[in-house]
């Protein structure tokens, strides 16, 4: 059994978060994606996260993804910080040079960096995709706990059901296969008829969970009252959007 780079990962994320403090120097950045850089070696290079290998796929993508986001923050828009603006920020200052995230007190720098570093679809900013995102929620906040409540159990319930199909084929597991086994018992031995539902299940598996995990966060965050029902707009487009490849990417998948 593999292990996972627990501190290391960890490490990663709080100065992922920390590289978006809104500051105008430079050099703080620079030393700080300097750090994130070396992590991010260190745990490509714990050798030992082997098994399952859907761990090892999930860590490289996490930090790619990561990166990405951060190169899209920090250099392809306006500069940063001051180009990045929460409509809260907006609609509760008068305006000038103290509205600027450069200027902020410390305690409200903290909790904007926070926020962009989790803001991958920016909800709730000046900078926010309107014409893709699927409607914002109406600002009922026991009608959304109950609709989310709702969506999370449906979720749990597809979970289930997709993963009774794949427990119906070992093949769909590497992990329990002996080293000295033949090609014939993974996947690609199977047929192609019988290979596409246990696929189907998996990418149905992964989909719904997705949401579960952002039901539940919803759930929370807006029940204890740290966050507005307007801000949690469904995970997923409709369908009937996705008649272009770009409509599918764009207002649909996420």
């Amino acid at each position: 059994m593999g292990r996972y780079p627990w501190a290391e990962a960890l490490l990663f994320e709080i100065l992922r978060i920390c590289l978006f403090y809104p500051t105008r120097h430079h050099a703080y950045r620079a030393v700080v994606l300097a750090a994130i850089i070396y992590i991010a070696a260190q745990i490509y290079q714990t050798s030992e996260v082997t098994d399952p290998l859907v761990v090892t796929f999930l860590v490289g993508c996490t930090i790619v993804q990561r990166f990405m986001f951060a190169a899209y923050i920090l250099f392809t828009e306006g500069p940063f910080p001051d180009h990045w603006r929460r409509v809260r920020d907006e609609v509760h200052t008068k305006g000038g040079s103290d509205s600027l995230p450069s200027n902020f007190p410390f305690p409200k720098k903290l909790q904007w960096m926070v926020d962009i570093g989790c803001s991958v679809r920016m909800v709730g900013w000046v900078q926010e995709p309107r014409n893709y995102l699927p409607p914002h929620p109406p600002p009922s906040r026991p009608l959304f706990l109950w609709k989310t409540f709702l969506k999370l159990i449906i979720n749990a319930i597809i979970i289930d059901f997709a993963s009774l199909v794949l427990a119906q084929d070992p093949a769909f597991d590497s992990r329990i296969h002996d080293p000295t086994d033949g090609p014939e018992t993974y996947l690609a031995a199977v047929p192609l008829l019988r290979r596409a539902p246990y696929v189907l299940a998996y990418c149905t598996t992964l989909a719904a969970g997705l949401v579960a995990h952002y039901n539940a966060l919803a759930l929370v965050c807006v029940g204890l009252g740290r966050s507005s029902s307007t801000l949690w707009p469904d995970f997923w487009g409709q369908w009937g959007d996705a008649y272009t490849v770009r409509r599918l990417w764009g207002c649909v998948h996420w």
